[in-house]
C-alpha cells in the first residue's frame, strides 16, 4: 500500500484511470454539483482503499463564479469542439488546442487530455481546466466587458499583461504585427479594430 510520502508526487490521472472505471468513482460529486464554488475533489475516504495517511488540498480558486456541472451533464461537448474545430470556428490558438475531444466520455471532452495526464500540479499548469474556447463553442455571444460577468467575478482581471497604456498606440502603429487569433476568445472572431477605437 503506497504511502503518504508517494502521493506528495504529482497526481497521475493516467495511472488511476488504468485502475477505476471513468471519473466518477473518484469525482462522486460532480454530476450533481450545481455551483462553481463546489469541491469536486476526491474525498479521503475514496482513496483509503489503496493509500493511507493522506491529506487532499482544498481545490484552487477559479474566477468562474457560476458554473452547473449537472446542467452540461446532458450534452456531451466534444462533437460540437470536434466540430468547431474542423470548420475553424474554435476562437483558441494553435497551441492551445486539444489532441482529442470527439469522445463518449464528457468528462475527457472539457478536460482535456486527463487520459494522458502524469502530473496534475499548478507549478506546470496541467490543471486540465476547460478552455475558454470550448465555452465559446456554445456560449458564443461574446461582447467583453459585459459577456464575461455572465460567468466570471466581476472583479477579475483579463486584459493581458501587454495591454498596457502604451499597447493602444503601439499595436496600431505601421508596420506592427497583430496575431488576431490570440485576440478572439475575448473579443471573437469578428472583431473590428473599430470595436475598441
Amino acid at each position: 500500500m503506497p504511502g503518504a510520502a508517494q502521493l506528495q508526487q504529482p497526481f497521475s490521472h493516467k495511472l488511476h484511470l488504468k485502475q477505476v472505471a471513468g471519473c466518477e468513482p473518484c469525482h462522486t460529486n460532480a454530476a450533481k454539483s450545481t455551483k462553481a464554488e463546489d469541491n469536486l475533489l476526491p474525498f479521503e475516504t475514496e482513496c483509503v482503499n489503496c493509500h493511507h495517511d493522506i491529506h487532499i488540498k482544498e481545490p484552487r480558486k477559479t474566477t468562474v463564479h457560476q458554473f452547473n456541472h449537472e446542467l452540461h451533464q446532458g450534452v456531451n461537448p466534444g462533437p460540437i469542439i470536434a466540430a468547431a474545430i474542423k470548420s475553424k470556428t474554435w476562437l483558441g490558438t494553435a497551441k492551445e488546442m486539444p489532441k482529442a475531444v470527439n469522445t463518449s466520455n464528457a468528462c475527457v471532452a472539457c478536460h482535456h487530455d486527463i487520459e494522458e495526464s502524469d502530473a496534475i500540479t499548478e507549478a506546470t499548469g496541467k490543471a486540465h481546466y476547460p478552455r475558454m474556447a470550448d465555452c465559446l463553442t456554445c456560449h458564443n455571444q461574446i461582447n467583453p466587458p459585459e459577456s464575461c460577468k455572465t460567468c466570471h467575478d466581476p472583479g477579475t482581471k483579463f486584459r493581458p499583461a501587454d495591454h498596457t497604456p502604451e499597447f493602444v498606440d503601439s499595436h496600431a502603429r505601421e508596420g506592427a504585427i497583430a496575431d488576431k487569433a490570440a485576440c478572439q476568445s475575448c473579443h471573437g472572431r469578428k472583431f473590428t479594430c473599430k470595436g475598441c477605437h
